[in-house]
């Protein structure tokens, strides 16, 4: 019994992961070139998925510092450093001298990308209005159930790692 317990929940994971990353995928793909210039475009170009969720821990929190986005992206300094390279490149991230700690460097987005990232964040949540009318209030209400539980098995985790 609990060999076919562990495939179901084998399953239902990849079920549940799959779809997020579909609904991740669809939204980002949908809403990632629409109000963009030709040149916006061509610096966004062959943005990876885990570079838009950099962006949008950045955006977060205004300033990280490379650790901070290192921890924050589950990846090492190195690999934060080189995503940051690029997304700087890209006219997209900046790196300023932090005014408390001046040998400190913090990254932020660039005027622009905040700007372009506003539009598509508002183009997005316009999206899960769209598709939470479209499965109306009963099954809206299990999927908020749902998540309120995961964010505070999250929210346990987090405390049981910082505790």
């Amino acid at each position: 019994m609990p060999e076919k317990t562990n495939q179901i929940t084998l399953e239902q994971a990849k079920y549940i992961s799959s779809t997020m990353r579909l609904m991740q995928d669809r939204l980002f793909a949908r809403h990632h070139g629409k109000s963009m210039s030709k040149i916006e475009k061509s610096r966004l170009k062959d943005l990876s998925i885990s570079q838009f969720h950099a962006i949008m821990m950045i955006r977060k929190k205004t300033k990280v510092s490379l650790k901070e986005l290192a921890a924050m992206q589950q990846i090492s300094s190195p690999s934060a450093s080189a995503m940051v390279n690029r997304l700087v490149k890209k006219g997209i991230l900046k790196r300023s001298q932090s005014k408390s700690d001046r040998r400190k460097i913090e990254i932020s987005l660039t005027d622009n990308a905040m700007a372009r990232h506003e539009k598509v964040e508002k183009a997005v949540f316009a999206s899960f209005v769209d598709l939470i009318e479209k499965l109306g209030p009963g099954p809206t209400r299990d999927w908020c159930n749902v998540l309120e539980k995961v964010e505070a098995l999250f929210s346990q985790e987090d405390g049981q790692n910082h505790g």
